[in-house]
């Protein structure tokens, strides 16, 4: 819990009786308020992991230009790093590599393909999930310039429109009494 959230957890707890209406009233300005301009080890952290409660991520060193979080010569001052050094040390963001996206995206299109059973690569890019790239973007990282290239490289079974190809009958009569 943050100290911010312990702020609010006590405003609502003294705002149940009405005696307390001018102590809420002043809590809730330091509430507004926070972090105070006085920045401190505490109020650093608590400030970041404020952010990362109410947005769902580690701020960037772009969202430090934003009012109510600690200015960049902060970190210069408080720590001898920059605001960069401080985050990659604090609260380190794990950097996704190409080949952990090749495989990321090579498995959605697997998926997909084995739910859709496409008989074509329009069919696929149209049946395809949210989130699933389109079999062109796929084959890049492969090196493919076709689809029925991916397919393969990918080993993947081959699916066929029996209306286009239609099961033919063909009976083979041998005839050893033929003669010349």
């Amino acid at each position: 819990m943050t100290r911010k959230e312990a702020l609010k957890k006590a405003i609502e707890i003294l705002s149940e009786h009405p005696e307390n209406i001018d102590i809420t009233r002043f809590l809730q300005d330091i509430h507004d308020e926070l972090p105070l301009i006085h920045w401190t080890d505490k109020s650093i952290r608590d400030t970041v992991e404020q952010f990362i409660i109410d947005n769902g991520r580690t701020p960037t060193a772009t969202d430090f230009k934003k009012k109510g979080m600690p200015p960049h010569p902060v970190f210069k001052q408080k720590y001898n790093m920059t605001l960069a050094e401080w985050l990659n040390e604090n609260y380190p963001v794990s950097k996704v590599t190409s080949e952990k996206l090749k495989l990321k995206h090579t498995d959605n299109f697997k998926k997909d393909y084995e739910r859709i059973k496409p008989t074509s690569k329009e069919e696929f890019n149209k049946n395809r999930s949210k989130g699933t790239l389109g079999w062109q973007s796929v084959a890049k990282y492969y090196d493919c310039t076709s689809w029925h290239i991916l397919i393969n490289t990918l080993d993947l079974p081959i699916y066929v429109d029996q209306k286009q190809h239609p099961t033919i009958k063909v009976n083979i009569i041998t005839d050893y009494d033929f003669k010349d």
